[in-house]
């Protein structure tokens, strides 16, 4: 089984809720993806850094750096990071801060020393709208990052990776439409074990 199918398998299992949801956009849904239930456990780690880079091949893109916004991004950077350097491939982090900080060095961009004319791909857990991926990419760019390859894990469809599409080389890993279609399946129906 492939790393993608192993890492759909984890996030059906662990990450997707139903109920009544208000999102960071405001929006109501009746399903919330907690992706970090998947990405901050070990094999879901593993397994989020594994399509991280299998998709960076897929799209012809070897970046200087990864990063994203903290929160969402930590986890995908961190296991991104951690396999390039298993597959001894090593890629460098970073981590963009909501603002810059406000004392000592006042940093918004974490992990990387120099910036300027850096290859930089940007990640993300959860695209819906956009704004935080967007957020990322304007800090990088900010700082004189050539930005890459957007990536998020997952992707809402709704709106947001249309937008990011329209200026970037956006991809995602999966869409909410696909991991919710298999997990919808009644009980009893056959699925792959994780």
């Amino acid at each position: 089984m492939s790393h993608r199918e192993q890492l759909a398998n984890q996030l059906r299992a662990k990450s997707i809720k139903r109920g009544d949801f208000t999102l960071a956009s405001g929006k109501k849904s009746h399903y919330y993806l907690d992706c970090r239930l998947t990405t901050l456990d070990p094999e879901g780690a593993r397994l989020t850094g594994y399509c991280v880079l299998e998709l960076l091949d897929e799209m012809g893109v070897k970046p200087d750096a990864i990063g994203g916004l903290s929160m969402g991004a930590d986890p995908v950077v961190s296991a991104a990071i951690v396999v390039s350097a298993i597959e001894k491939r090593p890629v460098q982090g970073f981590l963009v801060r909501k603002e810059a900080k406000g004392h000592g060095r006042k940093k918004q961009i974490e992990g990387m020393e120099e910036t300027g004319g850096k290859r930089v791909a940007i990640v993300d857990d959860v695209c819906t709208t956009g704004g935080s991926t967007q957020e990322a990419i304007d800090a990088a760019e900010r700082e004189g990052c050539e930005v890459v390859a957007v990536i998020s894990l997952v992707d809402r469809e709704e709106g947001g990776s249309d937008m990011l599409r329209a200026k970037y080389n956006y991809r995602s890993i999966f869409t909410a439409r696909e991991l919710l279609a298999e997990d919808s399946k009644p009980a009893g129906t056959a699925r792959s074990a994780s």
